[in-house]
């Protein structure tokens, strides 16, 4: 609810409204007396401003370029999740593509492709992430869009049941990763008893039921 009024209030107030604003990057590395590698101080400069919502926005400006990206970050990773809600967050980044309210799952991919854009999204320990890549031009329909979909999605019984079945697979795929599974094994025991000691995508009987 929290995240459904921010991103309420977020679209009905400009940016001009913050009430904290703050800079880093190569013009922030400028003023320090260290010497910092030239890549460095080419890097473009971080806004980072703070609607009076409450939502923090972080801005880049890459001179010259006609694409954008624009996401939302959500402090809701699995280490924010129980032994018996392990692999929600992960389930319901599945499920953000599958339509809303105002856009059944075709008309997400059509309208999202016929603007030569890209959607997609990912779930770690922290967080889970929703972003669009698209040209500058379309970044106020890309929020829109990323708006309808965390706030409008329809969790479709039968879309749940068909997307239980690809995260199975995935978790089959992943146990045949030695890579992924030492990483797993060494947060569990490296916070046990911890959120971050979970898996991201929780085990089978949480996504299997």
């Amino acid at each position: 609810m929290a995240l459904r009024a921010a991103l309420n209030k977020a679209t009905s107030r400009s940016v001009a409204s913050a009430v904290v604003k703050r800079n880093f990057g190569a013009a922030a590395a400028a003023e320090t007396s260290v010497d910092f590698p030239s890549y460095v101080l080419r890097a473009p400069s971080t806004d980072t401003t703070t609607l009076d919502s409450g939502l923090r926005v972080a801005s880049e400006t890459v001179v010259g370029s006609e694409t954008a990206t624009v996401g939302v970050w959500i402090d809701a990773g699995s280490r924010y999740e129980t032994a018996q809600n392990n692999g929600a967050a992960h389930f319901l980044e599945h499920m953000a593509f599958k339509g809303t309210e105002k856009r059944t799952q075709q008309q997400l991919e059509v309208e999202i492709e016929n603007m030569g854009g890209h959607l997609n999204a990912y779930t770690s320990r922290e967080q889970t992430v929703y972003f669009a890549k698209v040209f500058k031009k379309d970044v106020g329909r890309a929020v829109e869009i990323l708006s309808d979909i965390l706030l409008n999605s329809k969790l479709d019984e039968g879309a749940i049941d068909r997307e239980r079945d690809v995260i199975l697979r995935e978790m089959a795929e992943v146990n045949k990763q030695q890579e992924e599974l030492v990483l797993d094994h060494l947060h569990a025991t490296a916070f046990q008893g911890t959120g971050l000691g979970r898996t991201i995508l929780g085990p089978e009987e949480t996504s299997g039921h």
